[in-house]
């Protein structure tokens, strides 16, 4: 390598260190709330004798391993579909090939997105430590008040029940199994598509601000004051008579022809419960897969109506699929949709304020020149 071309990497290397530790100082407002959640739990778990205490080292392992990579396919993906359905350049493929070669010579995404990065680990540090210790903290005490409040809602029926005419059928069950599940790929694939902008916007502070503030509130507040099981485990919260014996008497059922993967998900998290396992944490009221589905909804309208619409309907199938698969009372999908629109709405004149900042500008215009 000449000295005239070692300059220019020693310059271009200069100049994306000092706009990472610019990235970080610009995007400070994502640490708010993981760091507002961590001193919470220091005061509420401080009670306990001991509670798991989760490695950061862990959760960046994890990150790198698992979530960052299922969220970056994802991403390509949908950029697939984009230039397939929309741009329709000759050749998507190669297209994508020169976007991803284009993001090492001009790294303004990655470096956007690394402090979400940084935000997301201390976040999840918090999330992760406090939901196994919710039981611990307050016993679950609200399962009978939520059936009792599912059954005034339904005209004095389970909804469960009201369900199964339309999915008791071994291939409706399944197919709910598989679209509960996807939520995690949907999940990887938001944080990715929103944190690795190629700028600051709106729309990805909002988004980001109201994940997190849903998270807080609905799993760690709210979680914590009305303390609940959740239908599959009424049985074994000695609770009688148990309403949801033909619901999971049917869905054991079908496994037997068709694999229902969440039953056996169930009862790893109660063996976490008793001891017999690694503790994940149990928490029904308000349901978070729920609520990050209607999140998904609101922010994708933003960014794509037909994508809009596309997790609209999917926020619909988790809804029915989290009370057919014993996961959830009805109530808590009501209170987790309630709450992301809630959140939502509350974040959006905190997104424009932060996207107004004179410093903010600055950032923006510093990422563009990379």
């Amino acid at each position: 390598m000449s000295s005239e071309a070692l300059v220019i990497r020693e310059s271009w290397i200069r100049r994306v260190a000092a706009a990472t530790v610019l990235s970080f100082r610009a995007q400070w407002i994502f640490f708010v709330i993981p760091l507002v959640y961590l001193a919470s739990n220091a005061i509420v778990l401080s009670q306990l004798d001991s509670y798991g205490r989760m490695p950061v080292l862990k959760l960046v392992t994890s990150l790198l391993t698992f979530s960052l990579p299922v969220g970056l396919i994802v991403l390509m993906l949908m950029r697939l579909l984009q230039y397939a359905l929309i741009e329709k350049p000759v050749s998507p493929v190669r297209a994508l090939g020169g976007e991803l070669s284009d993001l090492i010579r001009h790294p303004a995404r990655i470096i956007n997105g690394v402090p979400i990065l940084v935000a997301m680990i201390l976040f999840n540090k918090a999330m992760v430590e406090l939901k196994p210790a919710i039981p611990k903290v307050n016993p679950f005490s609200w399962d009978v008040t939520f059936m009792e409040l599912d059954r005034l809602l339904h005209f004095g029926v389970d909804p469960w029940v009201l369900l199964q005419p339309i999915m008791g059928y071994d291939i409706v069950s399944f197919l709910a199994n598989i679209a509960y599940n996807f939520w995690f790929v949907a999940l990887f694939g938001a944080w990715c598509w929103f944190g690795f902008r190629a700028r600051a916007s709106e729309i990805r502070t909002r988004f980001f601000l109201a994940y997190m503030l849903i998270w807080f509130l609905g799993g760690g507040v709210l979680a914590l004051i009305f303390s609940s099981a959740g239908p599959v485990y009424y049985d074994e919260l000695g609770l009688a008579p148990n309403p949801y014996v033909g619901l999971f008497a049917y869905l054991h059922d079908v496994d037997s022809r068709l694999p229902l993967w969440f039953l056996k998900t169930q009862q790893m998290l109660w063996d976490g419960y008793t001891g017999k396992g690694p503790a994940f944490g149990i928490s029904a009221f308000p349901s978070m897969h729920n609520a990050s589905a209607a999140l998904f909804a609101l922010a994708f309208w933003r960014v794509s109506r037909p994508v809009g619409l596309f997790f609209a309907a999917y926020a619909g199938v988790v809804l029915l699929g989290s009370v057919h698969t014993g996961w959830h009372y009805a109530v808590d999908g009501y209170a987790g949709i309630a709450l992301a629109a809630a959140c939502w709405w509350a974040c959006g004149p905190v997104a424009r304020w932060y996207m107004g900042r004179a410093a903010t500008r600055r950032y923006n215009e510093g990422l563009a020149s990379l």
